[in-house]
């Protein structure tokens, strides 16, 4: 008897290679190119245990997903993971105080709070207030730009 291993596909911002493809007018190659391996990949695929997407494009039964039948989509409105995402208003009050920065918490709110998910208010966005705790410097993390910090 063989035995293997089942794997876990993570696959983040899937989204992005079709805006590039609409934009830069290829988008029905890319349809075809995803379609088969979403399906080889997601649907198909015998070693496949679970597997998480994540994108900013709202997913469609009717889009490149129409051959994929178990999607569960999640979104900043879903109440079951709405604890599972961002820092919480404590935890970045703790790391500041750890940090020698706990005189910086308004500011730090200012500049990195704001996400809601379901219930879940005062949601701290992970990578910037890492790269601030890091950096020491209010900017804008996470965009993708040369970073002007204040």
């Amino acid at each position: 008897m063989t035995s293997f291993w089942k794997v876990i596909i993570l696959l983040d911002e899937y989204d992005t290679p079709m805006q590039d493809a609409y934009a830069n007018n290829y988008w029905d190659e890319m349809v075809t190119f995803m379609r088969s391996l979403f399906n080889s990949t997601f649907k198909t695929n015998p070693y496949l245990e679970r597997a998480l997407m994540t994108g900013i494009t709202r997913v469609t039964k009717e889009s490149i997903f129409t051959d994929l039948n178990n999607l569960k989509v999640v979104t900043t409105t879903s109440e079951k993971y709405e604890t599972s995402f961002g820092f919480t208003q404590e935890a970045v009050w703790k790391a500041l105080k750890e940090y020698n920065l706990y005189d910086k918490k308004e500011q730090v709110t200012f500049w990195y709070d704001g996400f809601t998910f379901e219930q879940q208010t005062d949601s701290y966005n992970p990578w910037s207030i890492i790269n601030f705790l890091d950096e020491r410097k209010f900017a804008a993390y996470w965009a993708n730009m040369n970073r002007v910090t204040l």
